[in-house]
C-alpha cells in the first residue's frame, strides 16, 4: 500500500493506541491493530498478525490521499490588534513587551485608533468576520478610547456589513466592577492573566513595587468569571522552567472557580526561564494531568478544543497564523506591524497607519510564510493542520529568524495536540 506517513500519525497513550489522520480522523486501535499499522507504515507485514487484522486497518487507510495545497495568494486582513497602551502598571519578570513599553506612558489617541479601524474595515474587503484585540501594556489605562473605539468600530462594522468581535487582554489590576459593566455593555470579550495560585502567580507577576498582584487580582478575576459562566473569557496563564509543574496551577485555577484556562509556555531566551528540550517529559506527564482533570470537569483548556468537528476546510488548515497578512498589530504611534509580539522590532515594522502604505516586499515575506507548503519542516509534519506552522514570531524571539521553526515550540505543541485527540476519545466514550 502507497502511503504518505506525513498523514498518518499513531500514538499511545495511558495503554490505549490511537491513529491520527492529518486531515482530522481519529481512529481507537486495539494493541494489535497498533502494530499492523507501524508495520504498514513502515513497510513490511508482520507476519504474527493476522491478514484479517492488516484487511481492517487497510480499509482505514486506503480512502487517504496526501494533499498539497497553495493558499496564500488571495489573503486578506482579518484582525487587528491595537496596542492602546505602551504604560502598565505591574513589571512582570518574563514580559514580552517590556522593551515597548515608556517612561511617559504612551497611548493611542482615539484618532489613530479610529483610523486603524478604517483600515481594517477597508482592508478586509468582502471578509465577514473581523476583530479587534485591545492590547499593551496595560489597555486598561487607555479605557476612554477602548470605549470609544468600540463604539466607532460597531457602528463602521454594521455600516459595512460585517461583524465585529471585540477582545481585550489585561492584568486584572483595573477590572473593577464599574469597569467589568462597561466592558459587558460592549460586549468585549477578555483575556486576564492569571499563573495560577498565589505563590505560582506572585513569582513573575509582580507591582511596580515588586509586591505580588496575586491578593489586588483575584476578586476581579473571580467576578468576571462569575458574571460569564457561558464564556466571553479566558483565565491565561504563563508556565516557566521555574513553575513547570503547571497542572497544579490548572487545577488551583479550577478550584477556583475558573471554567476558560490557557496556560502558555514562556518564550524567552532567559537560560533560568526558557523550556528546554530536556523538560519535553515533564511537560508531557503535565498535560497528562491537565487532560485528565478536563474529562472530569466541565473545564475548557484551550489547547485542547481542537475544531475536529467542524469538518477539514483544506485552506484554512494550511495557512498559518496569518501575522503580517491576515493580522497585524498598530502602536500607540500609528505604526503597522505583523503582529503584536513583533511591535518594537523595527527590522518588521510594515508601515503606519496614518499613510496606510505597506511594505510590500515584507508583507510577501510573510504572505509566503503562511503557507505551510512553503515551510519545509512543517509541510512533513502530521501536526501541521492543526498547529498552522507554528508561530513566526516565536522562532524570531528563540532564533532571530522568522523562518526557522522553534523546535521546543513544536515538541509542546505535537504532544498538546496528542492529548485534545486522547481527550477527545474520552469524553465520545463517556457520551456513549
Amino acid at each position: 500500500m502507497d502511503l504518505v506517513k506525513r498523514d498518518w500519525h499513531p500514538f499511545s497513550i495511558q495503554g490505549e493506541y490511537f491513529l491520527f489522520n492529518s486531515l482530522g480522523s481519529l481512529y481507537q486501535l486495539d494493541e494489535e491493530g497498533a502494530k499492523a499499522v507501524e508495520s504498514i507504515l513502515e513497510g513490511n507485514k508482520d507476519p504474527h498478525i493476522s491478514e484479517e487484522v492488516y484487511r481492517e486497518i487497510e480499509e482505514v487507510l486506503a480512502p487517504y490521499e496526501s494533499v498539497e495545497i497553495q493558499t496564500y495568494d488571495n489573503l486578506t486582513l482579518k484582525s487587528l490588534c491595537l496596542n492602546v497602551s505602551h504604560s502598565c502598571n505591574m513589571l512582570c519578570n518574563y514580559c514580552f513587551t517590556s522593551h515597548n513599553l515608556t517612561s511617559d506612558g504612551s497611548l493611542m489617541s482615539l484618532e489613530t485608533a479610529c483610523k486603524a479601524i478604517d483600515f481594517l474595515i477597508e482592508a478586509s474587503k468582502d471578509t465577514k468576520n473581523i476583530e479587534i484585540d485591545f492590547f499593551g501594556g496595560e489597555p486598561l489605562l487607555n479605557l476612554d478610547v477602548v470605549r470609544d473605539a468600540s463604539i466607532y468600530g460597531k457602528k463602521r462594522a454594521i455600516e459595512s456589513n460585517k461583524n465585529l468581535r471585540i477582545t481585550l487582554t489585561t492584568n486584572g489590576l483595573l477590572l473593577s466592577e464599574k469597569n467589568l459593566d462597561l466592558l459587558d455593555k460592549l460586549e468585549i470579550s477578555i483575556v486576564l492573566s492569571l499563573d495560577g495560585g498565589e505563590k505560582v502567580h506572585n513569582i513573575h507577576r509582580h507591582l511596580i513595587n515588586g509586591d505580588g498582584s496575586f491578593e489586588y487580582i483575584l476578586p476581579n478575576a473571580m467576578e468576571l468569571a462569575r458574571r460569564r459562566q457561558e464564556g466571553g473569557y479566558y483565565i491565561r496563564g504563563t508556565y516557566t522552567a521555574e513553575t513547570l509543574n503547571f497542572s497544579d496551577s490548572f487545577k488551583e485555577l479550577v478550584d477556583l472557580g475558573f471554567r476558560y484556562i490557557s496556560l502558555e509556555p514562556v518564550v524567552t531566551s532567559d537560560k533560568y526561564l526558557s523550556i528546554k528540550q530536556e523538560h519535553i517529559p515533564i511537560l508531557r506527564e503535565e498535560y497528562r494531568k491537565v487532560a485528565e482533570e478536563c474529562l472530569k470537569s466541565d473545564v475548557k483548556f484551550f489547547h485542547f478544543e481542537l475544531p475536529l468537528e467542524e469538518g477539514a476546510c483544506l485552506p484554512r488548515l494550511a495557512r498559518g497564523c496569518g501575522a503580517g497578512v491576515e493580522y497585524m498589530a498598530v502602536t500607540p504611534a500609528g505604526e503597522i506591524y505583523p503582529c503584536h509580539q513583533f511591535v518594537g522590532h523595527t527590522q518588521f515594522k510594515l508601515g503606519n497607519i496614518e499613510g496606510r502604505h505597506i511594505n510590500k516586499d515584507l508583507q510577501e515575506k510573510f504572505k509566503i510564510l503562511n503557507s505551510i507548503d512553503n515551510k519545509p519542516i512543517c509541510r512533513d509534519c502530521w501536526a501541521r493542520y492543526l498547529c498552522g506552522g507554528g508561530c513566526l514570531a516565536n522562532n524570531f524571539n528563540i532564533n532571530r529568524n522568522i523562518t526557522e521553526p522553534y523546535g521546543v515550540g513544536c515538541e509542546i505543541q505535537k504532544l498538546r495536540i496528542e492529548y485534545a485527540l486522547w481527550l477527545r476519545a474520552k469524553r465520545l466514550e463517556v457520551k456513549v
